[in-house]
């Protein structure tokens, strides 16, 4: 009898194990939240809190042309350090437009951003503190000065710009070494700093295109940003320089140079890692030390700037905390060789309140979302399916406004707690994520904290910060991290500075 029939059993019973599956996982995928484009970019504070309550610890949310997963504090922990199942790497490469980047690199970009931190960087703190700190206390000096003469008349300085310009001097001595720092390469630098920027997305809520025809705006940025910007800026102008040091720095590694002779720059701590022989370095990975040169920049620059200048507006609109600051920086401050006054690392480890002010700010100004992560399978959270290659993310400002850890008063500004609760602002921590967590948890926040106090005390005292009018905006709500108040800080001099 012919039973071929039944070799269409094991096929059934496959098709069936397949929908029955995808049942189940629709099932118990996240309810889709329809939140109104509007909502989200003018107040996803609100919007998005508003649906995590109502529907529950997990929602779907379509934004810019993706459907992205939200976490309430639940599972706000979960998502951040499960690597297996929510990769930061994809995420960050998905949400940052830097999808190509990473193929090309085999995934090993954010890696060895890690790497060359944590080791050219974070390993030389102190050292790099003692170096900086000069050029800190030279601009805060000169930025008061500018504000004098806007007294009589001339234009007011801008903390922001003022900002940006000593970060960016910093920036070049520490990736590239003090031979660079020139008026060009620190407007190079800057350029970078905002063509990364860009080409990242931290422009993009303020763009038409960039809500609603996302996947044109990410093609049109990366024309302008890669094909132009990067290109005739940054490669033509540093370019050739840059390759002469690789150079140089491949026969210093070759003749066996003392670790005391070596130079004291990320750029020939990549070179070493490379060429650990002094063998040549490929055209490639020449053009790879460029694209990890562009990423630190962006880091390095952007980011501190921003924060720096959220501290500044929040102590502008809580001056009650002025006077405690001054009278610890009295009492951290070092008198150097010269008899002048510095800061070094080890002083300003002791500026307690101003580390936890720092930390206070970054709590509360107001991050909407955390890091991205990308889910590397079917991931299972809580009672939820997350479906493969989907973005997830915890609410950022529910983690940090929790009544459930930091009582009922959980929204109010209390800039010296984390003082008395001996946590600095670099800790990172399951209720503190605005650094990320876990395994790729931001590896600068410790020269990003200091520099942010260089800033802050350079300024302080010398000046006192006010608000015009008395208040500020946030201008992008949904973006924080990487957008600066919208406001204006008004400086008045000190009788008799600090520093």
């Amino acid at each position: 009898m012919d039973r071929s029939y039944l070799l269409t059993v094991p096929f059934a019973i496959c098709l069936y194990g397949v929908f029955k599956r995808r049942s189940i996982s629709k099932e118990r995928q996240p309810p889709v939240v329809d939140i109104p484009a509007e909502d989200i970019f003018a107040r996803p504070k609100e919007a998005y809190s508003a649906a995590l309550e109502a529907y529950g610890p997990v929602i779907a949310v379509h934004r810019k042309g993706n459907l992205e997963y939200i976490v309430g504090p639940e599972y706000a922990r979960y998502v951040l350090t499960c690597d297996k199942l929510f990769s930061f790497e994809q995420g960050s490469a998905a949400i940052m437009n830097l999808q190509p980047i990473m193929a090309i690199t085999q995934g090993a970009l954010f890696q060895d951003l890690n790497e060359f931190v944590r080791e050219g960087i974070i390993a030389r703190i102190d050292e790099i503190v003692y170096k900086i700190f000069p050029i800190y206390d030279r601009d805060g000096s000169f930025f008061v000065d500018a504000v004098r003469l806007s007294q009589q008349g001339q234009p007011q300085p801008d903390s922001f710009q003022h900002s940006r310009n000593t970060i960016s001097e910093t920036t070049l001595i520490l990736l590239l070494g003090e031979a660079y720092v020139n008026e060009r390469n620190m407007r190079i630098i800057e350029d970078v700093s905002n063509g990364m920027a860009e080409l990242t997305g931290q422009y993009q809520n303020f763009s038409f295109l960039g809500r609603y025809l996302p996947w044109l705006w990410v093609f049109l940025t990366w024309i302008n940003v890669i094909l132009i910007k990067i290109p005739f800026g940054f490669l033509r102008l540093l370019g050739p320089q840059l390759w002469a040091d690789v150079n140089q720095f491949e026969t210093n590694v070759a003749s066996g140079i003392s670790p005391r002779d070596e130079p004291k720059n990320v750029l020939y701590h990549i070179v070493k890692t490379y060429s650990p022989d002094g063998r040549r370095i490929g055209l490639f990975r020449r053009i790879y030390i460029g694209v990890l040169l562009l990423c630190l920049i962006f880091a390095a620059v952007h980011t501190t700037t921003v924060v720096s200048q959220w501290v500044l507006f929040q102590l502008a609109a809580h001056q009650e905390y002025l006077a405690p600051l001054r009278e610890e920086l009295l009492k951290i401050r070092e008198e150097d060789d010269s008899g002048a006054m510095s800061l070094t690392a080890a002083s300003l480890r002791e500026a307690h309140l101003l580390d936890s002010f720092i930390r206070e700010v970054m709590r509360l100004k107001g991050d909407t979302i955390s890091t991205m992560r990308f889910t590397t399978c079917d991931a299972p959270l809580g009672e939820y399916i997350i479906p493969k290659g989907s973005f997830v993310t915890p609410m950022s400002c529910m983690v940090h406004e929790n009544p459930e850890t930091f009582g009922d008063e959980a929204s109010d500004f209390n800039g010296f707690q984390w003082a008395e609760q001996n946590k600095d602002a670099a800790m990172t921590g399951a209720t503190h994520i605005v650094f990320g967590l876990g395994r790729f948890a931001c590896p600068g926040r410790v020269l990003a904290i200091n520099e942010i106090k260089l800033i802050v005390l350079c300024l302080i005292g010398r000046a006192t910060p006010s608000l015009l009018e008395g208040r500020f905006e946030v201008t992008d709500p949904l973006n924080t991290v990487t957008q600066p108040p919208k406001g204006t800080l008004v400086f008045t001099p000190l009788e008799k500075p600090l520093l």
